[in-house]
């Protein structure tokens, strides 16, 4: 019998029968989207990131009529991002779950294809669906970058993630998206032969092949994940580092309540305690002040530097009301009183703020201890900022950061990312809720996050990185793989459809 046959003589179910499986259906969509929420920060429950998919492909391919198909990605995408983003951004932010589920009900309509091609492709179409509206996502909606991708789910294992500085967070996407679907394609396999009621059946020798294969890949890339972090080299240059965190609410640039002279006291108090304990590099918050330290508070920022000894990554915000103009830059001040070149962050948070005065430019300083640059939050929830600043050498990266509470804790997997991407250790120091030092390899040395937000010092020694890595010369082409693999996809299905349609015609005649 053909396939096209197949799906016509489709065998009724009884009116419980049917409502039964909605029911469950609807149950297990959810479970998926709170397995997946559940893998993220603050829970860390990372082990479900990888099995996480599978009860809402049940539901789709085996529970739903075909009709109502598309609702268990639905389900799945409102009950893992809506309270994500209420977590990450606060309560008013959740409610974005709805319409983004909501639009998948009309994008997700593959069921019918997978039955017109006996699930030949069920696994490519999966993981490629999904990684690709990554790529899309991070290169058209600014906000949102990468976040949420489901790799940051194991930012805190790093014995599985070293592959990351060859393939990118794409393709250790692709890797879990892979072991979820095949998963999900075994378990059709067995329901069909259990219970013969479908009417496309999934082959079990087809499932057989992509179990093993996608078995075979994680076993190889685990294997070559814990060869790379065995191998890291052991004699890297060490140096013991700062975040200062203030502790104050607001950044400089908007806080209309803290002078500028508490501020800076504040920041010299805690550079005095951080080089009391030995720290050689100290990193202050995005935006910590409201003016320029070339062209305020100079000397008494130099003295502290001489005073102390260290390298200071000094983060601050202008506005400039008669030209127009807004800095948010971060510059690095010698022990000898010496500003460095000055960086811009590149990825400003729309619609709130403006592209930086002298974005563009990626500076890496060299010093003593080995070559440093800096980075801006937001700069972290994209691959391109870090990875350019790894290709002109730099080893270890300040990373300033202004965020909400919940945001923290996921603005660490970001910056564990980049670190590995790029081989390069991490410091980051946010207004009042993240301190974290991070080695290249992504080992999280020293972290605190704090939801309500509290003042800190942090310190801790962290190897500098061994700098660029294969992924920091590819980039992301595993994501443009992905996003060509889901146009071809998109195109394909609507070539399949057309010729079932024809195919169906000519059967009546």
């Amino acid at each position: 019998m053909s396939t096209i046959s197949q799906i016509q003589s489709q065998p009724r179910l009884s009116v419980w029968t049917g409502v039964w499986h909605f029911v469950l259906g609807v149950l297990l969509s959810a479970l998926s989207g709170v397995m997946m929420l559940l893998a993220f920060p603050p829970y860390g429950i990372w082990p479900l990131a990888w099995v996480a998919m599978i009860p809402a492909l049940f539901s789709q391919y085996r529970l739903f009529p075909r009709v109502f198909s598309s609702l268990a990605f639905s389900l799945f995408v409102l009950f893992w991002l809506g309270p994500y983003l209420g977590i990450a951004f606060g309560p008013s932010m959740a409610y974005l779950g709805a319409p983004i589920a909501f639009a998948t009900l009309f994008i997700n309509i593959e069921r019918k294809f997978h039955e017109l091609t006996g699930f030949r492709w069920f696994v490519l179409y999966g993981i490629f669906l999904f990684v690709g509206q990554e790529m899309i996502r991070a290169l058209f909606v600014p906000g949102f970058g990468t976040g949420a991708f489901v790799g940051y789910t194991q930012a805190t294992q790093a014995w599985i993630l070293q592959p990351v500085a060859i393939f990118g967070i794409y393709g250790f996407d692709l890797m879990i998206l892979l072991v979820n679907y095949a998963l999900g394609l075994g378990l059709l396999a067995w329901y069909d032969r259990k219970y013969p009621s479908a009417n496309v059946r999934v082959d079990e020798r087809l499932s057989k092949r992509w179990l093993i294969g996608a078995g075979v890949a994680l076993i190889a890339w685990i294997g070559l994940s814990l060869v790379m972090l065995i191998s890291t080299t052991k004699d890297a240059a060490t140096v013991r580092v700062a975040s200062l965190r203030a502790g104050f609410p607001l950044a400089g640039v908007v806080d209309k309540e803290t002078m500028s002279q508490v501020r800076f006291e504040k920041f010299a108090s805690q550079a005095r305690e951080a080089a009391a304990q030995g720290a050689q590099v100290l990193v202050t918050s995005e935006l910590m002040f409201g003016f320029d330290p070339q062209e305020q508070y100079t000397e008494e920022f130099k003295a502290i530097a001489r005073e102390t000894d260290t390298y200071i990554f000094i983060g601050y915000g202008v506005v400039d009301e008669v030209n127009l103009t807004f800095r948010n830059q971060m510059v690095l001040l010698s022990p000898s009183g010496e500003f460095s070149t000055i960086y811009s962050k590149n990825h400003p948070v729309p619609p709130y703020e403006p592209l930086s005065l002298g974005a563009g430019v990626y500076p890496v300083f060299d010093t003593p201890f080995g070559n440093m640059a800096a980075m801006i939050c937001q700069d972290t929830n994209f691959t391109d900022v870090s990875r350019r600043l790894a290709a002109n050498g730099a080893q270890l990266i300040a990373d300033g950061f202004d965020l909400y509470g919940g945001d923290a804790e996921q603005k660490l997997t970001y910056l564990t990312f980049r670190a590995i991407e790029n081989h390069s250790a991490f410091i980051a120091t946010d207004t009042s809720h993240l301190s974290a030092i991070v080695d290249g390899n992504g080992r999280q040395i020293a972290v605190d996050t704090d939801f309500e937000g509290s003042p800190l010092v942090m310190v801790a020694d962290v190897s500098m990185g061994s700098g660029a890595t294969i992924y920091s010369s590819i980039g992301d082409v595993l994501g443009w793989v992905a996003l060509a693999g889901f146009a071809f996809f998109f195109t394909f299905m609507i070539v399949v459809r057309i010729r079932a349609r024809k195919a169906a015609k000519r059967a009546l005649k």
